[in-house]
């Protein structure tokens, strides 16, 4: 069976030494990876010795002419999402495997950063994972799962940003969300934009730098 990958992927080289990390994003649905590498090249001046790679979505959008996604919103219930979540983290999963594969560099030397549809994608990587991510944020996205591991399996630092004025996946669910991921052992920090929607900002970028700088240590 041939793995799901992206048709395309940008991605950015150290600018310092060995390769320390590798940090993966994770567009939102509709998008593709040219519309994230904005993000990651600001990401990239606080990550000196880290490769970024931003990849397309693994399947072209199914809601429009352009753009790709991890897995299909067409008929999506709070019943099914968290099937189509699970298989969309399980392919991404994979083909992080074999990135980490082609640099020599362990599993848990792994930082996902996510928006939206990304960001969900990114969540179920921090949970599932083994070993966890050295680090996982999550930008104006949500947990799709409530089910809770019989004792807690990661210890991943979680960063989870949200605007309050987000109309797109509204800020209600980023409580009941970390509870999930506080279950599952993730450490996590939250933080609430009052008046961000759904996008990301400069304050944003600065706390992300902030928590991985403290996650990661020197780079």
């Amino acid at each position: 069976m041939t793995e799901a990958a992206p048709s395309n992927a940008i991605t950015i080289a150290p600018r310092e030494g060995p390769t320390s990390h590798l940090v993966v994003l994770l567009h939102g649905v509709g998008a593709d990876a040219a519309s994230f590498q904005s993000v990651a090249r600001a990401l990239a001046r606080g990550l000196p010795r880290a490769e970024l790679v931003v990849p397309d979505g693994f399947h072209p959008f199914d809601g429009g002419a352009t753009g790709r996604q991890w897995f299909s919103l067409r008929g999506i219930t709070e019943t099914n999402r968290p099937g189509r979540v699970r298989e969309a983290g399980a392919e991404v999963s994979r083909w992080i495997d074999g990135e980490l594969d082609r640099r020599k560099l362990g599993r848990d030397r792994l930082v996902v950063v996510g928006f939206s549809q990304g960001a969900i994608v990114a969540a179920w990587l921090a949970m599932h994972r083994a070993p966890g991510p050295a680090a996982v944020v999550m930008l104006s996205g949500r947990v799709a799962e409530d089910e809770v591991a019989a004792k807690a399996v990661t210890s991943t630092p979680v960063l989870v940003l949200h605007g309050a004025e987000d109309r797109v996946i509204p800020v209600s669910v980023v409580d009941p969300g970390t509870k999930v991921l506080d279950a599952w052992g993730a450490r996590v920090e939250k933080r609430v934009y009052p008046d961000l929607g759904h996008e990301v900002d400069a304050r944003e970028l600065r706390d992300i730098d902030d928590f991985l700088r403290r996650a990661l240590g020197p780079t």
